[in-house]
């Protein structure tokens, strides 16, 4: 009986650890990468530092409904491949599956921590240098181009 209660306790304490990660950061970046992949950008932003819920705002305020509806609709899955945790600076590593995935390239998401929640930070400097941290973010479902001329209604220039 004693055996029974051991084994019992030992499983329960495995299950109170495992279910304590929700917040750790590679549990924040899959919630943050869905729901920026699925145009959820409000969402997204719960998982954001206050810089990068400000980028996600712009982002989120220039798409149209069809295009943020087209988004949630997107077969795109998230495998978390590695995560590495230095003081309050977390960089986590992850690829995108499915059939609307664009590249399977791994990428690399930076978040730190803010009080005693961990946020996906993201920067202007970060996006712009190729293999930096956050420079994998996923990119926003692109909004539509209200600035597009059809050819054949240039005008050409007065001689």
């Amino acid at each position: 009986m004693k055996k029974i209660i051991a084994v019992f306790a030992f499983l329960s304490l495995g299950l109170l650890v495992s279910c304590g990660n929700e917040n750790g950061p590679e549990a924040v970046a899959k919630k943050f990468i869905e729901a920026t992949n699925k145009g959820e950008f409000e969402e997204a932003k719960k998982y954001a530092d206050e810089q990068t819920g400000q980028m996600l705002g712009m982002v989120g305020g220039m798409m149209t409904p069809e295009k943020k509806e087209e988004a949630k609709k997107k077969d795109i899955k998230v495998e978390i491949v590695s995560s590495e945790v230095k003081d309050s600076i977390a960089t986590v590593k992850y690829k995108l599956s499915g059939k609307d995935a664009e590249g399977t390239d791994e990428k690399t998401l930076s978040l730190k921590k803010v009080g005693d929640d961990w946020k996906v930070t993201i920067n202007k400097e970060d996006k712009n240098k190729e293999g930096a941290p956050g420079a994998g973010a996923p990119a926003a479902p692109a909004a539509a181009d209200t600035t597009a001329v059809p050819a054949d209604t240039v005008a050409a220039p007065a001689e």
